[in-house]
């Protein structure tokens, strides 16, 4: 949180602690960077840790990491238990009050299903795809799955994981098959750039071309625009 912080203090970025920060930061031609945690460990059973992170800027956690914790298991370990444990529940529910979105990239289907029911806002998986009949991999989803999220109002972001992809084409089918199965208004771009498995974008440089592919494969200016960042804003507080 220092680190980004400083970022922010010596002009790098813009801190972006609420919608509003992101329009003003597009304005000025600068990044907005909204401040995420993977892992919500460091919560453990303290509620009050949650409303200091967004005291420090903290807009989003990835409750459940890559490694079962107090709030629950990760989809690429046998469960532990059926869902949210009961701190988890607390977690999550307090997160609504916080404003900070609960993004459920890692967490296993009991523990989206269970947050589904917990929480009063809609939340997020960053960063994943779709399996497919041909593909299967603990980092994806089944469509049930990410239904459970984008009927809730969230949206779910594509990787250009590397699993199922060779080029930057497969990661554009990748987001599509996203759209077909959730609609437009879900689906948003999760990169996971210094983490992916085997990466097929790598360099920001490049980003414009993600929007021209899309365009190219038959998407309005409008329905881009919310794959782009559109869809993403919605969820994030006013």
């Amino acid at each position: 949180i220092g680190l980004l912080k400083a970022l922010v203090a010596r002009g790098e970025v813009e801190g972006a602690r609420r919608r509003t920060d992101v329009g003003k930061a597009l304005r000025a031609h600068k990044t907005a960077a909204v401040f995420a945690v993977e892992g919500g460990d460091f919560i453990e059973d303290r509620m009050d840790r949650i409303h200091q992170a967004h005291a420090d800027g903290v807009r989003s956690i990835t409750i459940v990491h890559y490694h079962p914790n107090q709030i629950g298991d990760p989809q690429t370990e046998a469960p532990r238990t059926p869902g949210l444990t009961p701190t988890g529940k607390r977690i999550v529910r307090e997160m609504n009050k916080a404003g900070i979105i609960v993004d459920l990239a890692h967490a296993s289907h009991g523990v989206t299903k269970d947050a589904v029911a917990v929480s009063d806002r809609p939340m997020m998986i960053s960063h994943t795809n779709l399996k497919r009949a041909d593909l299967d991999h603990p980092r994806l989803v089944s469509v049930e799955h990410a239904r459970l999220v984008t009927r809730h109002g969230g949206i779910v972001g594509s990787a250009p994981s590397g699993i199922g992809q060779a080029t930057v084409g497969d990661w554009i089918a990748s987001i599509l098959r996203l759209i077909d199965a959730v609609g437009i208004d879900h689906v948003a771009i999760g990169t996971d750039m210094d983490a992916n498995y085997k990466p097929v974008f790598t360099d920001y440089r490049d980003w414009g071309v993600i929007p021209a592919a899309l365009l190219a494969r038959g998407l309005s200016e409008a329905e881009t625009a919310k794959v782009m960042g559109g869809n993403f804003l919605r969820i994030f507080s006013s």
